[in-house]
């Protein structure tokens, strides 16, 4: 009869270890929309006949940063 003697127990998660999780993921996602932000201002300044070739109309774009902005 072969007995196991494996630890059975889960190490306690810290406090600190989530609270750093969550502010990291709360860096990411305003990076994430900072950059965002900054391609859509730069296709706002493009030339109309660029956004026509992209498929896009300045009214998309404003809608889009409204959009963006809440």
């Amino acid at each position: 009869m072969a007995l196991d003697f494996a630890p059975a127990y889960r190490p306690v998660q810290s406090p600190v270890a989530s609270i750093f999780r969550a502010v990291t993921k709360w860096v990411a996602t305003r990076r994430a929309e900072h950059a965002q932000h900054v391609a859509l201002q730069s296709l706002l300044f493009a030339p109309e006949h660029r956004l026509r070739d992209l498929g896009i109309s300045r009214e998309q774009l404003t809608q889009a940063m409204e959009i963006h902005r809440k």
